[in-house]
Order: structure tokens, then sequence, then C-alpha cells
């Protein structure tokens, strides 16, 4: 099913990236998700030197999100 529904996350940490085509290399389809603020822990520009750059990585709280599935 392609388009937003509401999904569940079950994990209580979820990582995203904010770019497709790192989204891309993880199966055929991408979700697009609304994240609150204030359920960001942490965000690539958030500290300087960190080891998580390389995937531009959102660490968030899990929880009920808005979902948009795309291929």
């Amino acid at each position: 099913m392609i388009g937003w529904f509401w999904m569940r996350i079950f994990n209580n940490i979820v990582s995203f990236t904010d770019r497709r085509s790192i989204a891309s290399e993880f199966g055929a389809y991408i979700l697009e998700v609304e994240v609150p603020m204030v359920k960001l822990i942490f965000f690539n520009e958030l500290l300087p030197h960190h080891a998580l750059h390389g995937e531009a990585e959102y660490l968030v709280i899990g929880g009920d999100y808005r979902v948009k599935v795309q291929r």
C-alpha cells in the first residue's frame, strides 16, 4: 500500500536518514515519517564530531507516526 497512513513503530529508538539515496540502500520501499521535535534524540548537525556522520542519521523515540510509503 502506497500513500499516507498511521504506522506503529514498536522499537524504543528508531533510526532514520534524510537522504533518499541512503534510504534506498535498505530496501525497495522508503518510509517518509513526520517526527515531532520533542521525539528527536540525535541528529547530524547536533554535534560537530560524532560517529554517525556517514548516514545523516536521526535517532528518534519510537511510537506512533504518520508514515508515507514510497518506492
